[in-house]
């Protein structure tokens, strides 16, 4: 099993060196960081300030280092949204997944940064979204990995793991289309 993180746009390399050592772990994974792919302009929406996640996601096949492994993770810093929500943490699809890392950072709630609740919140959006890869869908459990999350509240309630069902379906190879998280208008 591989999985390649696919930076988009600026992001700092040191936050994707959470991800590389906890996503290899939980998923049993060689995990690779690729070069940096530019955000596509197309997916901008001025109007908004925000880039639509489908665009972005759909921009991943571009990045030759990201065809050659099982699952992609895009790690996006800007605001992220689908027609009909306010903003996305991720989407998923079938093999690739993206997160914003925007909404994760505590400036961005008027806080003071926070180094280890940035890493804690980007490890358990990255398990999330790359949970739906792997055919899982939303979990009734709010302390599941898998669990939806609408605000930044549901974020920090659930951890970075499986409930015992999820994490049996995980291994089991069950299958279902990847899903969206954030908020809806």
């Amino acid at each position: 099993m591989s999985i390649v993180l696919v930076p988009v746009g600026k992001v700092d390399p040191a936050e994707l060196r959470p991800l590389r050592e906890f996503l290899g772990g939980i998923f049993s994974a060689d995990v690779k960081v690729a070069g940096r792919v530019p955000l596509p302009a197309a997916a901008l929406n001025p109007g908004r300030g925000q880039y639509d996640a489908e665009v972005v996601l759909e921009s991943l096949p571009s990045s030759g280092e990201a065809a050659g492994a099982d699952r992609a993770l895009e790690v996006a810093g800007v605001d992220l949204y689908l027609p009909g929500m306010n903003f996305v943490f991720g989407i998923a699809d079938r093999k690739k997944a993206l997160i914003s890392l925007l909404r994760l950072r505590q400036s961005f709630y008027g806080l003071p940064e926070d180094a280890e609740v940035f890493r804690r919140r980007t490890v358990v959006e990255a398990v999330h979204e790359l949970g739906h890869t792997f055919g899982l869908a939303h979990c009734e459990d709010s302390r599941c990995v898998m669990h939806f999350s609408n605000t930044i509240a549901d974020t920090d309630r659930k951890g970075p793991g499986f409930c015992p069902s999820c994490r049996s379906r995980l291994a089991a190879g069950e299958t279902r289309p990847g899903q969206r998280q954030g908020r809806k208008d």
